[in-house]
């Protein structure tokens, strides 16, 4: 059975974004979680007309949240989380593309 892609991408969110409030720094293995999850969701969510809830509140935080996260750092960390936040923003952008 395959993984639910909006079930896999709430618990990467949870794991990505609690990994950096609690300043363990940056987790690639984490991050890349994350980005396969939403690459998974823009996929189940292409020929949809509505995505799930949910799925929204993550998407609409998603930016904001790893930008504030950020602050928490310095240096090449900062910019790190900074570059994240960046790429995860385009990413939300595929998720809701329409097609």
């Amino acid at each position: 059975m395959t993984p639910d892609p909006l079930e896999q991408m709430i618990a990467a969110w949870a794991a990505f974004d609690d990994s950096l409030r609690m300043r363990n720094g940056f987790n690639e293995v984490i991050y890349d979680s994350l980005k396969q999850s939403l690459h998974a969701c823009a996929d189940a969510w292409a020929m949809l007309d509505a995505i799930p809830r949910v799925g929204a509140n993550i998407l609409v935080d998603i930016f904001a949240a790893t930008e504030a996260n950020a602050d928490l750092y310095e240096g090449q960390l900062t910019d790190r989380v900074m570059e994240a936040a960046y790429e995860l923003h385009d990413l939300v952008g595929e998720c809701v593309a329409l097609r």
